[in-house]
């Protein structure tokens, strides 16, 4: 059973269908590589930066957004927001699954930007930037760097 944490507002986000934001730490988990929540301590992750953006298989939505912790997800409304603008770009903007795309990133940091949420989504960077620090995973590093340059010339 699917425990809806929030709907989001279609002409908000400019969605042509329902989205909706989802807690689901198991599955979280287990699709970042994290066996247990201890290695988010562990590796100082900021688990708000898990998350992600799925088409939905319900018929009552057409989107998800899975959140590791919604109450946590929420403490920050700028961060929050980014991150929602940014996933609602992925609509437009795919990644597959165990793929990379820095230039999808990218486009969707700059729907984020131009909705509005340009001091969120440097926040999101800075704290994807120090998680990839702690994790020393040059390729997240390099591709947070280039993401927070693009975001500069917005």
């Amino acid at each position: 059973m699917i425990c809806v944490c929030e709907e989001l507002y279609p002409p908000r986000y400019g969605l042509s269908g329902k989205a909706a934001i989802v807690e689901d730490k198991q599955t979280v988990l287990k699709n970042f590589g994290l066996r247990d929540e201890r290695w988010l301590r562990l590796w100082n992750i900021d688990c708000r930066l898990l998350t992600m953006f799925y088409q939905s298989l319900d018929p009552r939505y057409d989107w998800f957004i899975v959140v590791y912790d919604y109450e946590k997800f929420c403490i920050d409304s700028e961060v929050k927001e980014a991150i929602i603008w940014h996933e609602v770009g992925h609509i437009t903007y795919p990644v597959g699954r165990n793929s990379i795309c820095v230039e999808n990133e990218i486009k969707c940091d700059h729907i984020a930007v131009n909705s509005g949420q340009k001091e969120g989504l440097k926040k999101v960077l800075d704290l994807t930037l120090n998680m990839a620090r702690s994790l020393n995973n040059e390729l997240l590093m390099s591709m947070t760097n280039k993401r927070k340059e693009r975001i500069k010339a917005y």
